[in-house]
C-alpha cells in the first residue's frame, strides 16, 4: 500500500513537472513582438494600393497651324477623344518605419501618392473628326491629348480628395496587418505618424 502510494505520488509530480515544462514551452514558442517583424510582414505587401479611383473623360482637342503668333486660316484641325481610366493610390510599403515604446507600436508611413495610372486603351472613341489637308491629324496628336486630359483627370481626382483617402485606407489595412499577429491586438496600442 505504501508503494502504490508512493508511485501515484510520484506519478503526479511527473504530471505536474510535465504540463508545466508544455506550459512554459508554449509560452517560449510564441514569437516576440518586435519592429523587425512587423516591417517583415508589411514589406511582403510590397506597394499597398489602397484606393482606386475610375473616371471617365471627355475633351475635345483643337489646333491650326500659327504664323508669328497668328493662327492660320483654314488650318483648323479637331477631334473629340473619350476614353475611361484608373488611378491607384498608396504608399511603398518599404518606406514604412516601425518602433515599439512599451506597448505602443509606432508606424511612420510615406505619403501617400500614385502608384499606377492606367488608361483603358478598349475605352478610347474618337467623334467629329475634323481633319485638314495642310494641318491632318497625327496619332502623336491623339496620344498627346490623351496624357494631357490624364494629367486633367489625376488634378480632378486630388481636389475630390484621392490622397486622403488613401492615407485613411492604407492605415486601415496596415493596423488590420499588425493586428493579426498573435499578442499584438490584446497588448499593443498602434499609432501613426
Amino acid at each position: 500500500m505504501k508503494t502504490l502510494k508512493i508511485f501515484i505520488a510520484g506519478l503526479l509530480c511527473a504530471l505536474v513537472i510535465f504540463f508545466a515544462g508544455m506550459h512554459f514551452a508554449q509560452e517560449r514558442n510564441e514569437p516576440d513582438v518586435t519592429s523587425d517583424l512587423i516591417e517583415s510582414t508589411l514589406i511582403q505587401s510590397s506597394d499597398l494600393i489602397t484606393t482606386k479611383y475610375h473616371y471617365s473623360r471627355v475633351g475635345k482637342f483643337e489646333n491650326s497651324l500659327e504664323l508669328n503668333g497668328w493662327s492660320v486660316p483654314l488650318t483648323n484641325k479637331t477631334f473629340i477623344l473619350q476614353f475611361q481610366g484608373e488611378i491607384q493610390a498608396g504608399i511603398d510599403v518599404k518606406e514604412c518605419k516601425v518602433e515599439i515604446k512599451d506597448k505602443e507600436v509606432i508606424v511612420t508611413l510615406p505619403e501617400a501618392k500614385v502608384l499606377n495610372h492606367i488608361l483603358d486603351e478598349n475605352s478610347i472613341e474618337v467623334y467629329d473628326e475634323d481633319n485638314n489637308i495642310f494641318n491632318p491629324i497625327h496619332v502623336d496628336d491623339y496620344k498627346t491629348f490623351a496624357i494631357q486630359q490624364k494629367k486633367v483627370a489625376l488634378k480632378e481626382a486630388k481636389e475630390k480628395g484621392l490622397m486622403e483617402e488613401a492615407e485613411k485606407q492604407t492605415k486601415a489595412a496596415i493596423e488590420e496587418l499588425i493586428r493579426a499577429l498573435p499578442q499584438v491586438d490584446e497588448t499593443y496600442t498602434i499609432t501613426f505618424q
